[in-house]
């Protein structure tokens, strides 16, 4: 990926702001300068379209505040006044903002927040201020010793972030509450933003490096020293990068800190960065007075054996790695985004159609005309989903819309790759407004599935799986811990698989999970085990070594049995696990169990026999259980599954298994569905669990003696005597044990279950 940079000179001094605005359905660029006057440019194509107006002051920053129909922009002045200018030049509102001993400070900074019902400034004063849009103070944040250059709103906009000498700060907006400080750099912090779509920060000081921070101030990220002075940051919309402006240069980044490029501009020093709304451009302000627009070119996307790029010209070159065949795909308008899916479909959004294409058919692909520009593009191997400022709308690989997936207070500009998923049936999305729930939709329709799931800490990363439907279908999510999760989709049950995760992917056709965890890749090969037998799911989890990852890698793909992350460099690392358990589960969809023992009998790894012990006994196979389970010397349940198998019905045998899988309430709620209640009753004896015998007895006037003698026999071996008052008051009611009877009426019961079994 490369930047294509056009450089305008139309100031005659410093250029110390510049932004896009929305007026109407159309966008502009708007800049301020030294030479106090406000320029007009079009976005598309970076042409000067005049001066809009001329003020009395110097200006220091710029920023868009309207909203609905008010389009109007904010200047923040040297005179310590911002003023609210409107899209045709003409002064609205004059705000006295800032003073020192009643003396005028300029307004460095200024920032409207992400809600849009806040606009922070910070001046020469030291103080960091809040006010409404409209221009009204609301309160006074910080005082501090030093002047504050650069201020950044958090992505719920309940806390700032500023920069003051050689801190970063952040703090509520409420009082009372708690803030946050740390050392950033060597020297004064200039410039800073904060991405509301990843959460990580961003900051750029006279030490002449740019560093990368979470919400949190832990380093994540430090660059090598520049030759001069970093002088301007800006994250892009979708998160996936940022810009970073110096004398004469314009870096841009990844979202974990490695470049993309490095170009040399004729511009001075790099004072104002601003990002177009669909991440494709941007507009950077320079010193001698120029504005420069930079074109995201040579971006590339690659999936199975198929890679697509696109060049400065529209043009999209997908390649085929295995016949070395080239296809060139041209497009009228600028293409905003695109992406290749596992299916062999190519997706490709412009400004106002969506273009779908077939691996085996590109000269005809689907158009469908889109209302809104996309913003983010996600598939899955049925069909795909565009998240546009109107909701997220799902997609059919023949360009048919499925459904549309909106609820009251979502804000889809939060949305990225790691907080949406989707898959046959489902759509989930981390809840921007409240990160600790996540919400479930029907993909056919766009209904909520019932309620949401709600997390103890907030999820920074989810996924479904796509192998199965129905019933099957499970989510796994990464917490703010880096704890990884899986729960059922359908019955929700969060059970942790792994801690200390750094990334995780589901595979494309199978129930495979990986998962980076200090430089190792871990491969549960059937996460559903953690629902089944716990004692199994250790045994179930293959380990590669990963070293070569480093720190802060992605993982991009998992398909079959091939695994491709990106380190934190931006170079690609190919990775393998056995080949065995995708063939294990070739097997296992086509119920070949005997196949299935003789692969395992062939691979001899310990980690096949327990993922066909627990899939086997998921299906209640129960001889393949038995004979998995005794490949790895798993005694106790060997002898277990001996006993299910001697049960007279399949009732019997589904409680003993759910109480092998450990949920005994399961175990006990599936007898008394049937009206087993004497089995009930002895299994609620067997778990030692003597008041819930003894309650469900007394509740269905059945076996209370059988409860009371077991319970005697068990105080005499422990050679205890009877102290529960509800023990002793039906021991009372019932008279003297009577074995000879107890064993009659439990022999008669065993008999009825046989013969309702055929097996009298």
């Amino acid at each position: 990926m490369r930047l294509k940079v056009k450089t305008d000179i139309r100031h005659e001094s410093i250029v110390t702001a510049v932004a896009f605005i929305r007026t109407g359905k159309q966008y502009e660029l708007y800049s301020c300068s030294d030479d106090k006057k406000i320029w007009k440019w079009t976005a598309h194509d970076g042409s000067p379209v005049g001066e809009l107006c001329a003020l009395d002051v110097y200006c220091n920053d710029l920023h868009w505040v309207g909203q609905g129909n008010m389009d109007s922009f904010a200047v923040c002045c040297s005179d310590g006044t911002f003023r609210l200018v409107n899209k045709n030049g003409r002064e609205e509102k004059k705000v006295e903002a800032h003073t020192v001993q009643s003396m005028p400070a300029a307004v460095i900074c200024l920032r409207l927040s992400y809600d849009g019902s806040a606009i922070a400034t910070a001046g020469e004063d030291s103080s960091v201020k809040v006010w409404s849009r409209s221009g009204m103070l609301r309160s006074t944040i910080a005082q501090m010793s030093h002047p504050v250059y650069s201020v950044a709103w958090s992505p719920d906009s309940e806390h700032l972030l500023f920069a003051s000498e050689r801190k970063l700060y952040i703090k509520s907006i409420q009082a009372g509450q708690r803030s946050v400080e740390w050392k950033a750099a060597d020297g004064i912090v200039l410039q800073i933003d904060w991405s509301p779509v990843n959460n990580l920060i961003v900051s750029g000081a006279e030490d002449c490096r740019y560093k990368v921070w979470d919400a949190y101030g832990r380093l994540m990220f430090t660059s090598a020293p520049l030759d001069h002075v970093v002088t301007a940051v800006k994250w892009s919309p979708n998160g996936k990068y940022f810009a970073v402006g110096s004398y004469n240069v314009l870096k841009l980044c990844d979202r974990t800190g490695w470049s993309y490029c490095r170009e040399q501009l004729d511009s001075g020093s790099i004072f104002s960065i601003s990002w177009f709304h669909d991440g494709t451009q941007i507009a950077c302000g320079g010193g001698n007075g120029s504005v420069s627009f930079a074109s995201l070119v040579d971006r590339s996307v690659a999936s199975h054996n198929l890679e697509a790029s696109i060049d400065e010209n529209n043009t999209i070159s997908v390649r085929s790695v295995a016949d070395d065949s080239v296809e060139e795909l041209d497009h009228r308008d600028r293409v905003v985004d695109m992406a290749l899916g596992p299916s062999g479909h190519l997706v490709v959004t412009t400004s106002s159609q969506c273009f779908v294409y077939t691996a085996n058919a590109w000269s005809n692909p689907h158009v469908e005309d889109l209302k809104e520009p996309a913003h983010l593009i996600i598939m899955c191997p049925y069909h795909f989903c565009l998240v546009d400022t109107l909701g997220i709308n799902l997609y059919s690989y023949e360009g048919r819309m499925i459904s549309t997936v909106k609820y009251p207070g979502l804000r889809v500009e939060l949305l990225n790759h790691l907080t949406l998923s989707i898959c046959r049936d489902t759509l989930a999305l981390v809840d921007p407004s409240n990160p600790k729930i996540v919400r479930l939709f029907d993909a056919l329709s766009g209904r909520p599935l019932g309620t949401e799931l709600t997390h103890r800490l907030e999820v920074i990363g989810l996924g479904l799986n796509q192998h199965g439907a129905g019933a099957d279908r499970k989510l796994a999510l990464l917490d703010r811990n880096r704890d990884l999760y899986v729960t059922p989709v359908h019955k929700p049950d969060f059970q942790k698989l792994g801690a200390m995760v750094d990334t995780f992917l589901w595979n494309d056709t199978t129930d495979m999970l990986v998962g980076l965890t200090d430089m190792k890749l871990n491969t549960w090969l059937y996460p559903s085990t953690v629902f089944i037998d716990k004692d199994l799911l250790p045994l179930t989890i293959m380990t590669t070594n990963a070293q070569d990852a480093g720190k802060y890698a992605e993982l991009m793909n998992f398909t079959g049995s091939h695994v491709t992350l990106r380190r934190a460099d931006g170079s690609k690392c190919a990775l393998y696990i056995s080949p065995y358990p995708t063939l294990l589960y070739q097997l296992h969809d086509k119920g070949h169990w005997d196949k299935a023992i003789r692969l395992c009998r062939f691979v001899k790894l310990p980690e096949m026999w327990a993922t066909v012990a627990a899939m086997s006994m998921h299906v209640r196979e129960l001889n393949t259980v038995e004979i998995a389970l005794a490949a790895i010397d798993q005694v106790d349940k060997v002898h277990f599954i001996g006993h299910i198998n001697k049960l007279p019905d399949e009732v019997l045998k589904s409680a003993e298994l759910a109480l092998l899988c450990r949920k005994p309430d399961e175990a006990v709620q599936i007898l008394l569905q049937n009206r087993r209640i004497y089995r009930a009753i002895k299994m609620y004896i067997r778990l030692h669990r003597w008041e819930d015998a003894l309650h469900l007895a007394v509740q269905n006037k059945s076996h209370v003696d059988t409860v009371l003698a077991y319970r005697e026999q068990h105080l005499k071996e422990l050679d205890h005597e009877e102290n529960h008052p509800e023990f002793k008051q039906a021991a009372s009611s019932i008279g003297p044990i009577d074995w000879a009877q107890i064993k009659a009426k439990i022999e008669t019961e065993k008999e009825d279950e046989r013969r309702e079994a055929g097996l009298a």
